[in-house]
């Protein structure tokens, strides 16, 4: 893959964290399938190649839409909460970058969500999940900046769609590492737009 391919699948991945944030926040739930897609990415600590990252291209379809209709509209194609989770994400990454203490505690619970896994076999078993949840909150979460979810309170305040609502996040904090690791900068969206959705029609092609 090319580094524009790579960090359009990576921002896709962003974009589609943001949607599925956003549906948990005012809905309380989400497919599934996407639920369980978002938690194998971030326990795939070796992944055989960029696209086994995401189990290929394809579970990303609806952040390559998103992506390709903000950049077409100047950010006017998708809501204004999916925009703000997005550039939220990416703002949160960058700070962890700089909290080499709180990447050493992600790397920790990571281990031991992937031993929870490897345990229940199922990246939706709760107790999964609820690890996953743990990697955000005891890392993540602990930064000055924090991402703010806006939506349903009830929904927001039941524990199970918070724990859901911070792995989601995560995924999408996994994404951003990768789009930085691939050469991705926010000045990009303004310089390189044109490019960004370019790629990510082609992509949407062979997805």
């Amino acid at each position: 893959m090319t580094p524009l391919e790579k960090q359009t699948l990576a921002l896709a991945g962003i974009f589609q964290s943001a949607i599925l944030v956003d549906e948990l926040a005012k809905t309380g739930q989400i497919d599934r399938e996407s639920l369980e897609n978002a938690i194998r990415s971030i326990l795939t600590l070796k992944p055989k190649s960029f696209e086994d990252v995401f189990n290929g291209r394809e579970t990303l379809k609806t952040g390559l839409k998103t992506l390709e209709s903000a950049l077409a509209q100047n950010g006017r194609g998708v809501s204004r909460e999916v925009l703000q989770y997005s550039m939220a994400i990416i703002a949160v990454q960058q700070k962890m970058e700089k909290r080499p203490d709180l990447t050493d505690a992600l790397s920790k619970e990571l281990d031991r969500a992937v031993s929870q896994h490897e345990y229940f076999s199922d990246f939706l078993h709760e107790s999964v999940i609820a690890s996953t949840a743990r990697c955000y909150q005891n890392s993540v979460s602990q930064l000055n900046f924090r991402i703010r979810v806006t939506g349903n309170p009830t929904h927001l305040q039941n524990p199970k769609v918070a724990e859901k609502v911070r792995a989601v996040l995560l995924f999408g904090v996994r994404c951003a590492l990768l789009w930085r690791q691939s050469g991705g900068r926010r000045w990009h969206f303004m310089l390189n737009r044109k490019k960004l959705k370019h790629s990510a029609h082609q992509l949407l092609d062979v997805a």
